[in-house]
């Protein structure tokens, strides 16, 4: 992440400054063992998984199965009720910090869908928004110091220095608000499936957290269908999966023209690693054999699809400045057609569809077929990340948690309204068939991209997108369908492991490098192979024992 942008422009914040500190690095912070001397599970007093307990929602059009495909909404509810009584704060302030994919918002005085959140929640939120391309550098600077907000939440899919080091030596423990029946008190937490609270994980026993739920898929190859179709890719490679790497390649060849490239791609997508490792049959991160846990680095199909990579490369498909644009910036790329192409998460799709005006089709295209275990897609960490607190008085933790219940209030009620689509009249309007229609000024910058509170915490989503139309939904219900047979899952989420937590963002960067360096090639595939024994030796074969060990305590 870069480092010369400067701190004030990334902590523009609504009303929380940042506290300079000197070293962006949680070693102080957590490594004097003032966690305890370690974060794993084993051998620990598990707190239960808060039970379970299921809101009412609509009837949807499109139902899901209440695993890997959701509920399916092609037009918005007749009848929206209240999930919530009164409201949850006290009206002090409440400061957070979460990441953002769009643009500062502006200030209360003006923002209106702040000022209608505000007065919802009965706080004074405090919103400190750090761009997605600075993300890790600046929560590490963050995490070190003492004067943390009220909130934090850590996600977008990054590994933050000694992550778990710092949420087990700075943050609350939850367990005795959320553990078992407990959260029953919060009944908009208690409505998030087991499943994200399990990949979320515990730390040394305790629940630590609030998930942010996400899907079943993880990222998808999001294709301009008309681009690719006059490449000579058929539809059915969108819709069967009907494609190898070696028609991906000779399209993408094809398509790639007139300052046009096939594969659109940004500095934190590696090259749409996260399509392709799956693609030729790679394990998603970590695969389990039954006795250990070996990285899919170290797997020859994750070599098979980096050299696929890389001959893509080499044939000039991949928009030029890979390394160094940000996801924001690629799928504005995308959305003028200058790429064809984008890896991205599940979500993705809602903003896309709009941000196409019409004038292609978005695709969510199934796997190519790259090797003999090929054409799969990796199953995403049930979470887009977790939620924090610091630690404060039992009665302040409760306030918080109210705030967070708010803020995770399901598809078809007016706290969700208010949090997804703003204020009636100011931000939206209906159209004849009652769903939401959005506004200049939401268009215009004030809306829940730029006031990102969605990710500190948001109800379980379901496949419902103003202004889009149901063949869209559809088109993404179809895929959910189609893709859960071959989902390919991570043993390892949920999981705790003290190297991981201490070394592993390190190491990983390291070897990442090596990859982007191969794809590009600047290095070769024996410098991946020596890349490979370098990370098993400085600390990835001792993450994949101390894996192995908390799977078997976890079960």
């Amino acid at each position: 992440m870069s480092s010369e942008l400067s701190r004030r422009s990334v902590f523009r914040a609504i009303g929380l400054g940042a506290t300079a500190v000197a070293v962006p690095s949680l070693i102080s912070a957590c490594g004097d063992g003032t966690s305890g001397g370690g974060v794993g599970n084993a051998g620990t007093e598990q707190a239960a998984w808060p039970t379970y307990t299921a809101a009412k929602v609509p009837t949807p059009d499109l139902p899901g199965d209440g695993n890997d495909v959701q509920n399916g909404y092609t037009k918005y509810p007749s009848e929206v009720g209240n999930a919530t009584s009164g409201k949850p704060g006290d009206g002090s302030v409440v400061k957070a910090v979460v990441i953002t994919y769009g643009t500062p918002p502006g200030p209360k005085e003006t923002n209106k869908f702040l000022q209608a959140v505000n007065e919802a929640l009965g706080i004074d939120l405090q919103l400190t928004v750090v761009p997605d391309a600075d993300y890790q550098a600046k929560m590490a600077t963050l995490m070190a110091g003492d004067d943390l907000p009220d909130i934090m939440n850590i996600g977008g899919g990054y590994i933050l220095p000694r992550e778990a080091d710092f949420v087990a030596s700075k943050c609350a423990d939850l367990s005795e608000f959320l553990s078992g029946d407990a959260v029953k008190a919060y009944p908009n937490l208690a409505n998030i499936p087991t499943r994200a609270w399990k990949d979320m994980g515990r730390v040394k026993g305790r629940i630590m957290g609030v998930p942010v739920e996400r899907p079943a898929p993880g990222n998808i190859f999001f294709a301009n269908r008309e681009m690719w179709k006059g490449a000579g890719v058929d539809e059915a490679a969108f819709t069967s999966g009907s494609w190898t790497s070696s028609d991906l390649l000779t399209a993408a060849k094809a398509l790639t023209k007139d300052k046009k490239y096939a594969l659109g791609a940004s500095k934190s997508g590696n090259f749409g690693l996260g399509v392709h490792a799956p693609a030729w049959g790679a394990p998603n991160l970590w695969k389990n054999d039954g006795t250990s846990f070996v990285s899919y680095f170290a797997t020859p199909e994750f070599k098979q699809a980096v050299a696929f990579m890389r001959d893509l490369y080499a044939a000039g498909v991949y928009y030029p400045d890979a390394l160094t644009v940000s996801q924001v910036d690629a799928k504005t790329q995308f959305a003028g057609q200058i790429t064809g192409s984008l890896t991205d998460g599940f979500g993705a799709y809602s903003s896309m569809i709009p941000a196409a005006k019409g004038a292609y089709t978005v695709a969510p295209a199934l796997p190519y077929v790259g090797g003999s275990a090929g054409g799969k897609l990796f199953a995403a960490r049930s979470v887009f990340g977790y939620t924090v607190l610091k630690k404060a008085a039992p009665d302040r933790i409760k306030l918080l948690l109210r705030v967070l219940d708010f803020l995770a209030a399901p598809f078809g009620t007016k706290e969700y309204e208010l949090i997804h689509y703003g204020v009636e009249g100011a931000h939206f309007t209906r159209d004849a068939a009652g769903n939401p229609v959005q506004t200049d000024l939401w268009k215009g910058g004030e809306n829940k991209t730029n006031l990102p509170i969605t990710y500190l915490c948001d109800a379980p989503q379901v496949l419902f997108y103003p202004g889009v139309s149901p063949d869209a939904i559809a088109l993404m219900h179809a895929f959910e369908k189609k893709t859960a047979p071959n989902l390919v899952r991570n043993p390892a989420y949920g999981l705790v492991s003290d190297t991981a937590s201490k070394s592993e963002a390190a190491i990983r960067k390291t070897i990442t490098d090596v990859l982007n360096a191969v794809v590009m090639g600047r290095s070769s595939l024996d410098d991946w192979d020596a890349a490979v024994k370098r990370y098993k030796a400085d600390g990835g074969d001792k993450i994949g024992e101390e894996y192995a060990k908390e799977y078997a305590a976890s079960k």
